[in-house]
């Protein structure tokens, strides 16, 4: 893991240094200077085991872009912002698809089943940057509704916290439905197939047989062992949270942990991407963990099998 973070930033051509003079139309002198400071003139193995060394003692280095921000002083003003958003969007799109989804499954074969497993199928077809954009454009440019673009009004005071947490959503509105209504036809398909498969078990037809009533069966019997999946997908969405949407936050300029990577990759900013990778395989790693138990809770097979 550490010696991808190493590598994978470097593959890309161009120099850091270069790149930030050409940038701010810096002398060839400057460029030279900040290549010593940031030390990318040292053979690659010096760079590698300093950069082993460091990440051990928790020092991530400075920004090349934000200098003398330190990395992890970047990541930290940036994930609240990103954890926010995310948050928001990843827990709203699984409950809405959840349920759609079971709807769907209850309803197999209805009209109901039909509208809801076409229209999911026709969302997820949707590029998602397409339809970042598309939204900017009719209700930002054209209905003039809701902001386009960073996370707070700029300038703008807060006599107190529900002011801020107000704009706050103001500006995540179009985000947050980017974000939903390309990975909510995720949840509902499937959770509609997993319902499906579930109703056809052994159990549910005992069940039916002791003369449960269908919502009975549903209720206790089905979404128990239904919903594994989904909520298997949500814990490593809530893994993935820490690298942001990256898509979203560049074409709406939310100043969360997405948009940084980005610019780190504009401008070959290698500590901050082996920092927001680094951390990115940390929450990973805790996600499949937490996946891991609440399937032993959900699931009892798992736990004894």
């Amino acid at each position: 893991m550490l010696i991808l973070n190493f590598i994978i930033p470097r593959a890309m051509p161009g120099n850091p240094a270069n790149i930030l003079a050409n940038e701010n139309q810096l002398p060839p002198e400057t460029a030279k200077y900040l290549i010593e400071i940031f030390k990318l003139n040292r053979p690659i193995w010096d760079q590698f085991t300093a950069y082993i060394l460091n990440t051990f003692q928790g020092n991530w280095g400075f920004s090349y872009r934000y200098y003398p921000e330190t990395v992890y002083e970047l990541l930290m003003q940036r994930l609240p912002w990103t954890i926010f958003l995310l948050g928001i969007s990843t827990i709203t799109t699984a409950l809405l698809g959840m349920i759609f989804g079971i709807i769907a499954g209850w309803k197999r074969g209805s009209k109901i089943d039909s509208t809801i497993s076409v229209s999911s199928i026709f969302i997820w077809s949707i590029p998602y940057y397409w339809l970042a954009m598309m939204l900017v454009y009719i209700f930002g440019y054209i209905l003039k509704i809701t902001p386009t673009s960073h996370a707070l009004t700029p300038g703008l005071e807060y006599d107190n916290f529900f002011e801020f947490i107000t704009d706050a959503l103001y500006h995540a509105i179009l985000p947050i439905s980017a974000i939903t209504l390309t990975a909510y036809a995720t949840y509902v398909l499937i959770t509609r197939n997993t319902m499906l498969d579930v109703l056809s078990e052994d159990f549910v037809t005992v069940a039916k047989a002791k003369g449960l009533s269908e919502r009975t069966v549903i209720i206790k019997h089905v979404l128990r062992n239904a919903l594994l999946p989904p909520i298997t997908i949500l814990s490593l969405r809530f893994g993935f949270i820490v690298s942001g949407a990256i898509f979203t936050e560049t074409v709406f300029s939310y100043p969360g942990v997405g948009l940084l990577i980005y610019e780190s990759i504009i401008y070959h900013d290698y500590p901050v991407l082996q920092g927001a990778f680094f951390l990115l395989s940390i929450t990973v790693i805790l996600a499949n963990l937490l996946a891991d138990i609440i399937y032993m809770i959900l699931d009892p097979r798992v736990r004894y099998g």
